[in-house]
């Protein structure tokens, strides 16, 4: 690492840590060491492809492509830890490189270090997905046997396959032993369509699941008096409930349960179906200990959430879609008692499709996992 800094003084550091993290041997037996210039400008290449913005530059990064297509095989592992760093943007540009360089290598391609980066729950999880894809074309059984510790894995696309896997295992076995794994599996699962799949399955033995609680929706709401909001006045008015955001005086206002497997929380049905309209909820979430989180909402209206009176979510879109996790935000909880406060804005659209006025809310870490309970 020392000599790579002395030879390419210019090379950012995140660079200069990744070849020297290849180069004292955390990459297994590949001969990345052999030509550290060469390794370091490869990964110069894959850490600017990876880090690339959404916009410009379109012709320097298809440069920066070619040179990754063009990598010897033992510059391949560490091209892959550039992952970390990837944008939504840089993780196209880096993929199309290395798959390139992985078709061009044939069977040259060094699976044990893609294996064991891969096996290694510590690296970015688009790498290794990324490997996982070339493993299963090159050598399937061994892509197979990796599923078999990657239940709880990081990597959302791993932790699906590896969930499958078992799902499939058992497809033939008594019915007992397929609604034990089914709930197991269930706990595992993040991604929502899985999750769904799955809780379907157990209903259709007998089996009844919340979906709800098992995604972690805030179920129990208070709902304030409605506000104006007639031309659009009321997303950027300042009304009462907004002025105590940290700790909103909710003793007059009305109970609202979120309802269904997608935790809405209807507005509509609490407060009667109207037009040119603002109402606030707010909930209550207790967590274990201090910690950030994400809030994830999904709403065909207007939204603002705070928590703990601080804004973590401002989106004035009006009926244009919906979905689960539409929005997310970054919050800090602390230990103990959290308020949750959301500003629901229905506009005054007359159309059968802009009728809802309704959100679901739920709070979770950065793979979906569930946070937090309510007192």
């Amino acid at each position: 690492m020392t000599l790579i800094a002395r030879r390419r003084p210019a090379f950012p550091l995140l660079v200069l840590g990744f070849v020297g993290l290849f180069s004292i041997g955390l990459v297994g037996k590949t001969r990345a060491a052999d030509d550290p210039a060469g390794v370091a400008e490869a990964v110069a290449a894959a850490v600017r492809l990876a880090t690339a913005s959404a916009s410009g530059g379109n012709a320097e990064r298809a440069e920066d492509a070619d040179r990754i297509a063009a990598i010897a095989p033992a510059m391949l592992v560490p091209c892959l830890a550039a992952f970390a760093e990837a944008t939504p943007g840089g993780v196209n540009w880096l993929t199309n490189g290395l798959d390139r360089a992985v078709e061009r290598m044939g069977d040259q391609v060094p699976l044990a270090d893609v294996t064991a980066f891969v096996a290694d729950p510590t690296r970015p999880s688009r790498g290794r997905t990324l490997g996982y894809r070339w493993l299963q074309s090159r050598d399937a059984a061994t892509a197979a046997s990796l599923l078999d510790s990657m239940l709880d894995d990081p990597a959302l696309p791993l932790r699906r396959a590896a969930i499958e896997k078992r799902l499939a295992a058992v497809a033939d076995a008594a019915e007992p032993e397929q609604i034990a794994v089914h709930r197991e599996m269930l706990a595992a699962a993040r991604d929502v369509d899985q999750v769904q799949a799955i809780a379907a399955w157990l209903r259709e033995h007998g089996d009844e699941v919340d979906v709800s609680q098992v995604l972690g929706f805030v179920k129990n709401w208070r709902a304030s008096e409605t506000f104006d909001n007639v031309g659009g006045i009321g997303y950027a008015a300042v009304y009462p409930p907004e002025k105590q955001a940290a700790a909103p005086e909710a003793t007059a206002w009305k109970e609202v349960a979120a309802e269904g497997d997608q935790g809405a929380v209807d507005l509509n049905a609490a407060l009667g179906t109207l037009k040119g309209v603002v109402s606030y909820a707010v909930a209550e979430v207790d967590m274990p200990r201090g910690r950030t989180a994400e809030v994830r909402i999904g709403s065909p209206c207007a939204v603002i959430v705070w928590v703990n009176g601080e804004k973590v979510i401002d989106r004035e879109v009006y009926h244009a879609s919906e979905a689960i996790d539409q929005y997310v935000g970054e919050a800090t909880f602390r230990a103990g008692t959290n308020t949750v406060l959301v500003k629901c804005c229905q506009n005054e659209q007359t159309e059968s499709w802009a009728a809802d006025w309704k959100f679901q809310l739920r709070i979770c870490d950065q793979l979906g996992t569930p946070l937090g309970v309510q007192p």
